[in-house]
C-alpha cells in the first residue's frame, strides 16, 4: 500500500481546518470560527482550547483525514515538528485496527504521518507510552492510540492511566517545576491525602498535593493534540472531564452525526461530494416488496446475478475484479425468518450452492478469517441479524435485503453503510455497478423511502437534500441495460404520513392532502410540494414546540424527496455537453487541453532576481523564547528537524547558536518540496539560500529568530512562489491564448458533462430559500443566497422561455465547468441548455468589478470560447445594467 491522494472534499475540509487554525492563532477560536463558519462558536466546556469538528458522512474516509490533520494542526496551531497527539476511538476493535494501520509502513494512514515526520515517528498504545525514552518527547512526533473509555471514569483510581506509576519516574524527574505547575489546575491531577493514607506501600506519602506520576499526567504535560473519532459519543460531562484531564492544546472531532448546539462544525461533507469522488455508490435503487419476504429474497438474488454478469463485462473492459455480494438482514430467532430458515430457503428453494452463503451472527461466525475480496472466495450471500462485527469490511457488498420492518429493524444503517461503499473508491465502467441496491418488505415505495431516509439522516450523517437524490425507485431505473442511453423516468409520487397531525376538516380540504385510514386510525397523508400556507395550516394543528419542530423537519424531508423526483436529472434527462478549450502550437499539431500549466511550461522563473528574494510581507515576531535544532543524517540524506523547546530543556543565547543557514534551508526544502513540485531541488535550495541571506544580512534578522519563525517563513515562501508564477503566467497567457499565438479550439471530443448524481454541493453553501426553481438540472443548488442580484439572475434564467434546463455551476473540479485563465481556472456562475440545443455560459458581475483586470481576462477567455464554437456555445457577461440594457434584456440578447 502507498499514500493515498486526498479527494477534493478531503482536501477542502483540511484546508478549512488549516484556515481556522491560522486565524485562531491571531483572533482566538471564537472569532476565527464565527468568521469562517458564519455561526457562533460554542466555547464550553473547553474555553480557550480550540475544539472544532469535521462532519464526514459514512464512507467519507475520515481516518485518513485525521492522519493528515495531525501534521496540519501541529504546523498551523502548535508550530512544532514534534507534536504529541492522542487519538481516541470508540471501541477496542477500532483501536486495534487504527493502531495497526498507523504502525504499518506503507499503509496510507502511516504514510500521511511519515510524510511529515519520517521514520522517527512513534505510534503506540497506552501501555507502550512509558517505553518511549524521556529525551524523545519533544524530539520526535508521538501518536498515542486509545479508546476514550480508557480515560472516561468518575473514580480515577480505577483506571491505570491515572494511577501513580514508578515507570514514569525518569520522565517526571526531568520535568521542571514550571512544567509541573501547569498540571496543578487539571481535574484529579494531584495526589490527595486520602490516596496517600490508603497507599499500602507508602510511596505516595511524600507526594500529597503534587502531580501524580501517571500516564495521563505525562501526556497532559505535553499539551497533546486530541483526535476524537465518533465524537458524538463524547458529549457527556464524564467525557468532557476526561478530555480536560489530558490538558489538550486543541481538539479535532470527527463524526457523521454531530450533536447540534454542542459541536463546532468547521466543514460538512455532503453525500454528493462523496459520490462525485466515487467513495460511495449512488443512487440507492430501492425496491419495495409488499408480497412478502420470499419475493424480496428472490429479487435480491436476481439483482446479484445480474450485477455479477455486469461485473464480468466490467472486468473484461479493464475495470478490475468485483464479485457483488448481498447482505441479508434476517429476522430474530423467534420470528418467521431467522438466519437458519433463510439459509435453508436459499439452499432448497433458490438452489444457491452452500459455499456461496455465509452466516454472521453472535453464535455463527462463518466470516472469521475470510477475505471476501479474494478471487478464491465463493461467498455471494451474507446472512446477519443485527450488527456485523465492528470494523468488518465487505468491499463487494452491493445489495441490502432486509426482511425486518424498516421502522423497527436494528442496525440497518450499519449494513447500508457497507453497501454504499464503492469498491476501490473508483468508478466502474458499467452504470449498474455505480449504484447500490436495497430490497425491503414494505407496502409502498413512499413509506420505504421515508424509513430509509430517516436512517440515512439520523444515523449516517446525510442531509435531507442529499437523501432525496440518493433514493430512486428500482423499478423505474434501466438497471442492467447494457449502458444504453437513459430514457426519461416517470417516478411514483411521494406521499408522507403525518401521524402527529390531527386530521381536521380544514386540512382535509387542502390541495394534496388526503385523510387515509391506516392501522385503524385516520391519518393525514400529503402528496406534492408542501408550500408555506399548507405548512402553516399543518403546524396550527400541533401543540408544543418540540412536536412542531418534528413536523417542520418532516415537511423539509418530504419537500426534498419531492424536489428530487421533479428535477430533470432525476427524470433521466441528459444535459448537453460543453466543449472544453484546447490548443495547437501549429496547424498540424495535436490538440492539447488548454490549462494554465501548459502556459507555465513555456515560462522560466528568475528566482534570484531582487524581486524574487524580497519577502515584503514577512514580519518578525517572537513566537517563543527558546528553540531547539536537531539535525539527523540517514541513508536517504540529511533530515533536519527544528522545533520549539521548553526552557528547561534548552536555552539559547540570542547572539550565539550552532544552527547554520544551510540547516534552515534544508528544513524549508523538506517542508516545501511537495508544494513546489515545478521547481527542482537545486532551484529551491538556491532560492531559499538567497532569501535567508537577504533577511540575515540586509534586514538584520537574527538566525535564531528565523528558526523560530520557520513555519511563517515557509508560508511566505509558498505565497511568493505563487505570486511569481502568476506574474509570469499573466503576460504569457495574454500572448499565447488571448492574442492566439497558439491555435485555440473548442474540444468537442473531450467535453464537460453534467451527470445525474454528480453535483457535490457543499452543505454549508446550498440554496435554502423558499423560491422553487423549476428548471434547475439538479435537485439542489450550490452557493446561492435567497436574495440579492445573483439570485435575481438565477430567477430570470429559470423563467426564461428559451431555457430548457440550467445549472448553478460548481467552482470545483471535476464536476464544475471551467475555462482556463492565467491564474488557474474560471468557473462561470451559470450554465444553461437552450431549447434549440445550444449551451450558454453566464457570468454575473457587480458593477464594482467591471474594470478589474482579472475579470476582464475572464470575460475575454469566455468570449474566445464562444467565438470559436461555431455558434453552438454562447457566453454572456451579465450585470444589472450594461450598455443601457437591463439584466432581462441582456439575457434576451444572449439567447436570441
Amino acid at each position: 500500500m502507498t499514500g493515498l491522494t486526498l479527494k477534493h472534499y478531503q482536501q477542502a475540509a483540511l484546508d478549512a481546518l488549516g484556515a481556522f487554525a491560522r486565524a485562531a492563532q491571531i483572533k482566538g477560536p471564537a472569532l476565527a470560527f464565527g468568521e469562517l463558519a458564519g455561526r457562533p462558536y460554542t466555547a464550553e466546556p473547553f474555553g480557550a482550547v480550540p475544539c472544532v469538528c469535521l462532519r464526514i458522512p459514512t464512507g467519507g474516509g475520515k481516518t485518513v483525514m485525521a492522519a493528515h490533520a495531525v501534521g496540519l494542526l501541529a504546523r498551523e496551531w502548535r508550530a512544532t515538528d514534534a507534536p504529541v497527539a492522542v487519538w481516541l476511538v470508540p471501541s477496542d476493535t477500532i483501536r486495534s485496527q487504527t493502531l495497526r494501520a498507523l504502525q504499518t509502513p506503507g499503509h496510507p494512514y502511516r504514510e500521511a504521518l511519515a510524510a511529515q515526520y519520517g521514520a522517527g515517528l512513534k505510534v503506540c498504545a497506552l501501555e507502550e507510552v512509558a517505553q518511549i525514552a524521556p529525551p524523545d518527547w519533544g524530539r520526535q512526533a508521538v501518536v498515542v492510540v486509545a479508546t476514550i473509555q480508557s480515560f472516561r471514569i468518575e473514580e480515577t483510581g480505577q483506571r491505570n492511566v491515572y494511577s501513580f506509576s514508578e515507570s514514569f519516574e525518569p520522565h517526571f524527574k526531568g520535568a521542571t517545576e514550571r512544567d509541573l505547575r501547569r498540571l496543578q489546575p487539571l481535574p484529579d491531577a494531584l495526589v490527595t491525602a486520602e490516596e496517600a493514607a490508603t497507599d499500602g506501600k507508602g510511596v505516595l506519602k511524600g507526594f500529597v498535593g503534587q502531580p501524580r506520576w501517571s500516564l495521563a499526567n505525562w501526556l497532559a504535560l505535553h499539551e497533546p493534540l486530541l483526535i476524537v473519532d465518533e465524537a458524538h459519543n463524547a458529549k457527556t460531562d464524564k467525557s468532557f472531564t476526561a478530555l480536560k484531564r489530558l490538558n489538550p492544546s486543541a481538539i479535532l472531532e470527527l463524526t457523521a452525526t454531530p450533536i447540534p448546539g454542542k459541536t463546532n462544525v468547521v466543514y460538512h461533507v455532503s453525500a454528493q461530494e462523496l459520490a462525485a469522488e466515487s467513495m460511495i455508490k449512488l443512487p440507492i435503487a430501492l425496491a419495495e416488496h409488499p408480497q412478502g419476504w420470499q419475493q424480496a429474497v428472490f429479487a435480491a438474488v436476481q439483482s446479484q446475478r445480474a450485477l455479477e454478469a455486469e461485473a464480468l463485462k466490467d472486468e473484461a473492459a479493464g475495470f478490475g475484479y468485483v464479485r457483488p455480494i448481498v447482505l441479508f438482514q434476517a429476522q430474530n430467532a423467534n420470528d418467521e425468518v431467522p438466519p437458519e430458515a433463510l439459509r435453508l430457503h436459499l439452499l432448497n428453494e433458490l438452489h444457491i450452492p452452500p459455499e456461496q452463503i455465509a452466516v454472521a451472527t453472535g453464535d455463527t461466525r462463518e466470516l472469521e478469517g475470510l477475505d471476501l475480496s479474494a478471487r478464491t472466495s465463493a461467498v455471494r450471500f451474507v446472512i446477519t441479524v443485527q450488527a456485523l462485527r465492528e470494523g468488518w469490511d465487505c468491499p463487494f457488498a452491493y445489495v441490502l435485503c432486509s426482511l425486518q420492518k424498516l421502522s423497527s429493524a436494528t442496525a440497518v444503517e450499519q449494513l447500508l453503510g457497507r453497501v454504499l461503499r464503492m469498491p476501490y473508491a473508483s468508478p466502474r465502467g458499467r452504470a449498474a455497478l455505480n449504484r447500490a441496491y436495497a430490497h425491503v418488505c414494505e407496502a409502498e415505495f413512499s413509506s420505504a423511502a421515508h424509513e430509509l431516509a430517516d436512517r440515512l439522516i439520523n444515523q449516517m450523517g446525510f442531509e435531507a437534500l442529499d437523501v432525496a437524490s440518493m433514493l430512486v425507485q428500482q423499478s423505474s431505473l434501466p438497471l442492467f441495460d447494457g449502458n444504453q442511453p437513459q430514457t426519461p423516468i416517470k417516478s411514483s409520487g411521494i406521499a408522507t404520513n403525518f401521524i402527529a397531525i390531527p386530521p381536521s376538516p380544514e386540512l382535509a380540504s387542502a390541495p394534496g392532502v388526503q385523510i387515509q385510514t391506516i392501522a385503524g386510525e385516520d391519518q393525514v397523508v400529503v402528496t406534492g410540494h408542501i408550500g408555506d400556507e399548507l405548512a402553516a395550516l399543518m403546524l396550527a394543528e400541533v401543540r408544543g414546540a418540540k412536536k412542531q419542530e418534528q413536523v417542520r423537519e418532516k415537511v423539509a424531508q418530504h419537500n426534498a424527496l419531492v424536489a428530487a423526483q421533479e428535477s430533470p436529472a432525476a427524470r433521466g434527462e441528459r444535459f448537453a455537453p460543453l466543449p472544453t478549450l484546447g490548443y495547437r502550437s501549429d496547424a498540424q499539431g495535436k490538440l492539447w487541453p488548454l490549462e494554465r500549466e501548459a502556459v507555465l511550461e513555456t515560462v522560466e522563473l528568475d528566482l534570484l532576481s531582487p524581486e524574487a528574494i524580497d519577502l515584503q510581507g514577512f514580519q518578525v515576531t517572537q513566537q517563543s523564547p527558546t528553540f531547539e535544532i536537531d539535525v539527523k543524517v540517514g541513508a536517504a540524506g540529511a533530515r533536519v528537524e527544528l522545533r520549539q523547546a521548553d526552557a528547561g530543556q534548552i536555552a539559547f543565547d540570542y547572539g550565539s547558536t550552532t544552527i547554520t543557514p544551510q540547516d534552515l534551508v534544508r528544513w524549508l526544502d523538506q517542508s516545501l518540496f511537495k508544494k513546489l513540485p515545478e521547481l527542482t531541488q537545486g532551484q529551491r535550495m538556491a532560492w531559499f539560500s538567497a532569501v535567508i541571506n537577504r533577511l540575515l544580512n540586509e534586514k538584520g534578522v537574527a538566525l535564531v529568530v528565523l528558526a523560530q519563525m520557520r513555519f511563517r517563513l515557509a508560508q511566505d515562501l509558498e505565497s511568493k512562489a505563487a505570486d511569481l508564477r502568476s506574474q509570469a503566467a499573466k503576460a504569457q497567457f495574454r500572448q499565447l491564448v488571448l492574442q492566439e499565438a497558439w491555435i485555440i479550439e473548442p474540444d468537442w471530443e473531450h467535453p464537460h458533462v453534467f451527470e445525474a448524481g454528480r453535483y457535490p454541493a457543499p452543505v454549508g453553501s446550498r440554496y435554502t430559500g423558499r423560491y422553487r426553481f423549476g428548471k434547475h438540472y439538479f435537485p439542489v443548488l450550490a452557493d446561492l443566497k435567497s436574495d440579492g442580484q445573483e439570485f435575481l439572475c438565477a430567477q430570470m434564467i429559470d423563467s426564461h422561455p428559451k431555457v430548457d434546463k440550467w445549472v448553478r455551476n460548481l467552482d470545483t473540479a471535476p464536476c464544475g465547468f471551467a475555462l482556463p485563465t492565467s491564474r488557474g481556472r474560471f468557473y462561470p456562475d451559470f450554465v444553461a441548455q437552450l431549447k434549440d440545443g445550444r449551451v450558454a455560459v453566464i457570468e454575473f458581475k457587480g458593477a464594482h468589478l467591471a474594470n478589474d483586470p482579472y475579470e476582464i481576462e475572464k470575460r475575454q477567455i469566455g468570449e474566445l470560447w464562444a467565438r470559436n464554437s461555431e455558434g453552438r456555445a454562447l457566453f454572456g457577461w451579465a450585470m444589472m445594467e450594461r450598455s443601457g440594457l437591463s439584466l432581462s434584456q441582456q439575457l434576451d440578447q444572449l439567447f436570441s
